[in-house]
């Protein structure tokens, strides 16, 4: 990926790994170069026939409750658009089966790594929000509306089209009507393999699975389940509210399977070889954070207040926890608690059982009996009380303190030009926390990013710099700590690469990572990601220099 040599601010959050900008989606997106025409990679002799499987019709089963509608869609498109954005690093996902996928069967070759690049620059080349005009009430932590970005609404687009007229169309309402062609006739480049694989075996294997899904959730009262955590969440969802799921045909492959949602649209991703009916708790768990996120501003705000109110060193990193640690107590394991009793309890038992990450994981656990307590009063999560219960289930999962990467969430961060791909690995490995977000500038000497600190007191911080650099972070003494500012200077006379951490306030700690390669500062972020405890001070990855500068 080239960086552009222009100070660079962007935003972040779990839904998705496209750069943000802070400003409201604006009229004025990025320059594209002009063409007479939407340009169209060449297909190969074999394959000059019209796609056929991507003009379907939508492929949707049902299961109702009293309040809600759950729609599992089985369809071509979406399922194309997933991939691509996939294996070009848009979000999280089972890269790796995908890319397998296409290279050992599907015939990747030159073009089509040249095609993906230019389908990921179109994608990244429009960025921002939507936002409403009124202000939005005063939160001191992130509110999980990851679902206004552009990039998100980029995403649902590629979900709700079932042609690619339809996909255009959708595109262009965030983008350029030559944007959204561009981004269309790189997609038709990919469509007839896909075809071939969707025909092959996708199809059966997606359709099936909404099938046997939307049947189990009737039959097992999982709709109810769900509906009674509207009420827990105090969820503002109008009676028959549809909730869609899509679901995605994954090859078999060692990967994790992944599932994300974006508003109202759940991505579940189907592994080949697995019955459908075993990712149930996997659609609940998507829908809680629905059903988070869909609480008035007012009181998602009123719940972050009540985190910092009770001035606890835990209070940002164990919010920033909270919607995944739920979704998976209350989620996956209540449904697998529904449908397979004695497979839960292995899951309690087993590290990482119920999680594929160890915080998340340890905290969703230790929190059922909190939960389970809460339910049974009548209680919900914006209920008086809540904060400190949660936080109580927090330091029993982790009595030394959550690990240096739980407070990484959420991230101020300062990267050196250069150094991008050094933050996106560190701002990757703390992706868990679906409410952390981050937000970067790698215009180190600009008022405006050491303002970035002063507007955000409670949130982490992560600096990405060479030993040239290290002279500029007196800049950021504020954040920092004039002590250690010092520390870390004359540390960076006698060692070639570390981490230093300090905690500025209770709770709120600032890392710097010093290393002059990039090879080096990704040994560092997977050292600072292995620590199981907090520390302070500098943690050294390559050995101190011989001749010291």
């Amino acid at each position: 990926m080239a960086f552009p040599p222009a100070p660079r601010f962007t935003s972040r959050s779990l839904a998705h790994l496209a750069l943000l900008g802070f400003a409201a989606c604006s009229p004025a997106p990025k320059a594209e170069p002009q063409a007479s025409a939407p340009p169209r990679a060449p297909e190969r002799a074999a394959d000059a026939t019209t796609p056929a499987a991507t003009q379907s019709a939508s492929f949707e089963r049902e299961a109702r409750g009293a309040k809600l509608r759950l729609v599992f869609h089985a369809d071509p498109l979406p399922n194309l658009v997933y991939q691509l954005d996939c294996m070009a690093g848009r979000h999280p996902c089972s890269r790796a089966a995908y890319e397998a996928l296409w290279q050992n069967d599907l015939g990747w070759d030159d073009e089509d790594r040249r095609a993906l690049e230019t389908f990921r620059e179109i994608r990244e080349s429009w960025n921002g929000r939507i936002e409403l005009r009124t202000p939005a009430p005063a939160a001191p932590l992130p509110l999980p509306r990851a679902d206004r970005s552009v990039a998100a609404r980029l995403s649902i687009a590629g979900l709700l089209a079932h042609t690619p007229d339809e996909h255009v169309r959708y595109l262009g309402l965030v983008t350029s009507p030559q944007g959204a062609q561009r981004a269309q006739a790189l997609v038709d480049h990919f469509r007839p393999r896909f075809d071939r694989y969707w025909e092959r075996e996708g199809r059966a294997h997606c359709e099936a699975s909404a099938d046997k899904l939307a049947a189990l959730f009737q039959r097992e009262g999982l709709t109810g389940h769900v509906e009674t955590l509207v009420g827990f969440y105090q969820a503002d969802l109008p009676d028959g509210a549809p909730l869609h799921f899509h679901l995605m045909a994954r090859p078999a492959h060692r990967s994790v399977d992944a599932a994300r949602q974006i508003g109202g649209h759940a991505v579940i991703e189907m592994p080949a070889g697995v019955p459908p009916e075993a990712r149930a708790p996997v659609v609940v768990h998507e829908m809680l954070h629905h059903l988070h996120a869909a609480a008035t501003d007012e009181r998602l705000a009123a719940l972050s207040r009540s985190f910092v109110e009770t001035k606890d060193p835990l209070a940002a990193a164990s919010y920033a926890v909270l919607d995944e640690a739920l979704a998976t107590a209350l989620g996956t394991a209540k449904a697998m608690g529904r449908l397979d009793p004695p497979g839960l309890s292995q899951k309690l038992e087993a590290p990482m059982g119920l999680y594929a990450e160890p915080t998340i994981d340890r905290v969703a656990k230790a929190a059922l009996p909190f939960l389970d307590a809460r339910l049974a009063e009548g209680k919900g999560l914006h209920d008086p009380g809540f904060a400190p219960g949660f936080l109580a289930a927090v330091r029993k999962a982790f009595p030394d303190g959550l690990p240096p990467l739980a407070h990484a969430r959420p991230l101020v961060a300062v990267v050196a030009p250069g150094l991008w791909p050094a933050f996106h690995a560190f701002d990757g490995a703390a992706m868990a926390s679906s409410l952390g977000g981050s937000t970067a500038s790698d215009a180190m000497r600009a008022p405006e990013t050491v303002a970035l600190f002063a507007s955000r007191p409670h949130w982490g911080g992560a600096f990405f710099v060479t030993h040239a650099e290290v002279a500029d972070l007196a800049r950021f003494e504020g954040p920092l700590g004039a002590a250690a500012v010092a520390a870390i200077t004359a540390e960076a006379g006698r060692t070639r690469a570390f981490v230093y951490s300090t905690q500025k306030s209770p709770g709120v700690y600032r890392f710097v990572f010093v290393a002059d390669d990039l090879p080096s500062m990704n040994d560092l972020v997977r050292a600072l990601a292995a620590q199981p405890a907090p520390f302070e001070g500098a943690l050294e990855v390559v050995a101190r220099r011989s001749d010291p500068h």
